[in-house]
């Protein structure tokens, strides 16, 4: 069946309008297995964001593919060209999956090629820091990924992105020279030099936190969460220029971050815009911050 968007809302709260007898869970397993497609794509986030005058498709269980399919990880998109996925920190965005170490490349490839009964594979297109979490694309030909590696310059990657301490300016544009040593540690050198490489980062404050995650101003407020656009997008970048202006990430020991933290850098790519490969039309993807990302419990995350 189909399901008009009337107003701007989730994935989840438009199936509450669509079937007020179901509950939540219901339907966000319906969600995870499957059921729900969008322009030809599979959704399994129940937290992807709709727009009024959309239509989604909705299938029965009996009707959806098979379980066997079901990835160990989040998709937040997916269709027969590209498929974007929730990477969790700690985790590589490339690299082969062994027994003692795991990418995001390794799993999503193993997906798809078992999806596909083996007539596709995943190609990286991006890639996101080993400690950072949110949205990673991937394509699923090389046709795909060279188009997307030419058009890159149109992709835009946005992030939240938790600090120490309160920026001096609201909103502001950070720009420097980035380098990085024999440490692999990227720094910003005032001038063009061998080695170096232009970095733009936008960033726009949202709000001020203290502990736990509470809104606090003044005294009080420690923490500031940031809205975050990368015009360029160098190794590292947004936690140099974060270090950069004197409010260091939260848990990003390597950039200045408290090392009394403990080491979770709090740096969330929560959106992706890009154009698609073969249809016509602009993909933005968007999902929210994890729970308790502004959270910094004096017990729990300080050592």
């Amino acid at each position: 069946m189909y399901i008009k968007v009337t107003e701007n809302a989730s994935l989840l709260d438009v199936l509450m309008r669509a079937f007020p007898e179901s509950n939540k869970t219901h339907l966000r397993k319906a969600v995870r297995f499957g059921c729900v497609t969008f322009r030809g794509a599979v959704l399994r986030y129940p937290e992807f964001e709709l727009k009024a005058g959309q239509e989604i498709s909705f299938r029965k269980y009996a009707e959806r593919e098979s379980s066997k399919e079901k990835p160990p990880f989040k998709i937040v998109f997916e269709d027969d060209e590209v498929i974007a996925v929730l990477k969790p920190a700690g985790i590589l965005s490339t690299g082969r999956t062994t027994e003692k170490v795991r990418s995001m490349f390794g799993v999503v490839n193993q997906y798809v090629l078992r999806k596909s009964r083996n007539r596709q594979r995943a190609y990286t297109v991006h890639r996101l820091d080993r400690e950072v979490s949110g949205i990673l694309l991937f394509a699923k030909s090389a046709r795909t990924q060279e188009f997307l590696k030419e058009n890159w310059e149109k992709v835009e990657k946005h992030y939240y992105a938790l600090v120490h301490g309160i920026p001096r300016k609201r909103e502001a544009t950070l720009k420097s020279w980035l380098k990085e040593n024999a440490r692999q540690v990227v720094y910003s050198v005032k001038e063009e030099e061998e080695g170096a490489k232009w970095s733009i980062t936008h960033y726009k404050l949202v709000g001020t936190f203290g502990w736990d995650g509470k809104d606090a101003v003044g005294d009080e407020a420690r923490f500031s969460l940031l809205r975050i656009r990368l015009e360029t997008g160098r190794k590292n970048q947004i936690r140099v220029h974060m270090s950069d202006m004197g409010c260091p990430i939260v848990g990003d020991r390597k950039y200045g971050g408290d090392a009394r933290v403990r080491r979770a850098v709090r740096l969330f790519a929560y959106g992706i815009s890009f154009p698609h490969p073969v249809q016509q039309r602009r993909v933005c993807l968007e999902i929210p911050f994890p729970p308790r990302f502004t959270w910094v419990n004096e017990e729990a995350d300080y050592l």
